[in-house]
């Protein structure tokens, strides 16, 4: 048995794109929405009764082994992502490298799927080194990174030939004197910081700009490359940035790697050659094609409008809050840009990388096309760390309808029986994913049902989607959701025992259908053992 993306999720029906993200009236092409009901790239559902079949076991199998909530994965859907960024860079610049960005889902079968693909491993712990070092990753295909690294771990890095990318001067200057008592010469490169921007993404999430925690700033670099003849411990090979994550436009990559070229010359003058330029990850998903994002954001304005007029049942966004929108003294609403987390881009995961490369980027003032930029340097290795483009969209959650309720007067309210620590993400911004109610899938209401989304934790910020979702019916206590593209961050980043709730189980299918069980669900016993 041979299990791809178009045969990972059966249902009884064809059909639940657009009204999943968009409500009544949306208009969307069923080409279109058709891609989005599959799992990932794929283009088409096949009937197989009123039960709907999850990597070939009907859903009730799946419920009754690892109860709800439930996180599966599909390895074929991240050995797939790794392909279409290698084929991108054999195409375009067979210079480049992969490292997966461990925090997005660090697990030995995640990296064994990476490293079969042939990529590395971004890391930023000493258990996510151990981890990649235990699936097999060779050393010098991890790169360790951070912005608190314990002495050990720097020790561990130059021990092994582990690339480390030094996070700020300081911590070169650290590196070079371990290293100096180790009779070691690691290879390293600089973390930057400190671009302006702009908002591209939620501020959460921005780790390239003047304020925050990462990085060295880009304007200190020239006065410490003069000085790198003291740092005769240390290899720096090159420079390093991460913008953030979900970065949905091209242009902050371009404007980021003509600056890191400019560095690179200047580092050469220094006697080094530049072998490395890492620009990062942030490669986004496209959660929802262009109409349904253009379509969110018009209700969000919708809502928000309508009710400074006096109607608030069209309100979409919790405590009408606008989100990216910034609202004018006079309570107006400058809808002119999004200064939050895009959820489509026209350069959803691979496609960014191309575009990178077939643009141009400005080096000393001068628009040069990249690849033409990157050869005047010397061709240095161009590593990217993908980490939610590589795993996002390979895994949903499942999880079972507590009630449905009335709050505010006329707003819906659904509840779910899992917290937001097992969506984390809604911890930190608001993420939007596809919503269906897959048990009975093929029953429906003449209209798609609205509803906010709780989660069963005693806070009020345990709110799993603070936009209004649509689903196919009202749902009612017993029916199972399913969450679409949660294979990143939300299902472990967070995960807690919050309230004395279990963790819930996470299970990876393979291409061959075998089950790998990444987490089991917690006990008793395991939430309060010492």
């Amino acid at each position: 048995m041979n299990i791809d993306r178009r045969d990972f999720i059966k249902y009884g029906v064809i059909g639940m794109g657009a009204t999943a993200i968009l409500g009544p009236g949306a208009a969307v092409a069923s080409s279109q929405a058709a891609r989005k009901v599959d799992w990932g790239r794929g283009s088409s559902m096949k009937p197989s009764g009123k039960e709907a079949r999850i990597a070939d076991h009907p859903l009730s199998w799946w419920v009754n082994k690892f109860q709800l909530p439930l996180h599966i994965y599909s390895g074929s859907v991240i050995g797939e992502n790794v392909k279409a960024f290698r084929q991108v860079f054999q195409n375009l610049y067979p210079q480049g490298h992969i490292r997966f960005a461990a925090k997005a889902c660090a697990h030995p079968a995640v990296f064994k799927i990476i490293s079969r693909e042939g990529a590395g491993i971004d890391v930023a712990s000493y258990y996510e080194a151990q981890c990649a070092l235990a699936s097999g990753v060779p050393p010098e295909k991890l790169d360790l990174n951070g912005n608190c690294k314990e002495d050990f771990l720097i020790a561990k890095a130059i021990e092994t030939d582990m690339l480390i990318v030094a996070d700020s001067i300081e911590e070169f200057q650290i590196i070079s004197r371990i290293a100096g008592r180790m009779g070691r010469r690691p290879r390293v490169v600089m973390r930057l910081s400190g671009f302006e921007l702009g908002h591209v993404t939620a501020e959460a999430i921005f780790t390239a700009g003047k304020w925050t925690k990462f990085g060295a700033d880009v304007d200190d670099i020239p006065a410490f490359l003069k000085t790198l003849d003291s740092y005769s411990s240390v290899r720096l090979l090159g420079f390093h940035t991460h913008i953030g994550s979900q970065i949905a436009d091209l242009e902050p990559y371009l404007a980021v790697l003509g600056k890191m070229i400019e560095l690179g010359h200047l580092l050469k003058k220094t006697g080094r050659n530049c072998e490395i330029i890492n620009i990062g990850g942030g490669y986004p998903i496209s959660y929802v094609n262009k109409e349904e994002w253009e379509r969110f954001l018009e209700r969000i304005r919708e809502g928000y409008l309508a009710a400074r007029s006096g109607d608030p049942s069209r309100i979409f966004i919790w405590h009408n809050r606008t989100r990216g929108f910034e609202t004018e003294p006079d309570g107006r609403l400058a809808t002119s840009h999004w200064n939050d987390e895009k959820f489509y881009s026209p350069y959803p995961k691979e496609k960014m990388v191309e575009a990178v490369l077939r643009g141009k980027v400005k080096v000393y003032g001068e628009e040069v096309n990249t690849v033409a930029a990157l050869r005047a340097l010397g061709e240095p290795a161009l590593v990217i760390e993908p980490g939610r483009s590589l795993v996002g969209d390979s895994a949903i959650t499942l999880a079972r309808v507590s009630q449905v309720r009335k709050i505010g007067g006329s707003h819906n309210l659904m509840t779910l029986e899992m917290g937001v620590t097992s969506l984390g993400t809604a911890l930190v911004y608001m993420p939007v994913h596809r919503w269906e109610i897959i048990n009975d899938y093929d029953r429906k209401d003449p209209e798609p049902f609205e509803t906010f989304v709780g989660g069963n934790l005693c806070f009020s910020g345990d709110m799993l989607a603070k936009y209004k979702i649509a689903l196919q019916r009202k749902p009612v206590r017993g029916d199972i959701v399913l969450i679409r593209d949660t294979g990143s961050y939300g299902p472990q980043f967070f995960a807690s025992n919050a309230n004395a709730f279990p963790r819930p189980a996470r299970v990876l299918v393979d291409a061959t259908g075998k089950l790998t069980v990444m987490r089991k669900r917690d006990t008793y016993e395991d939430i309060f053992s010492v």
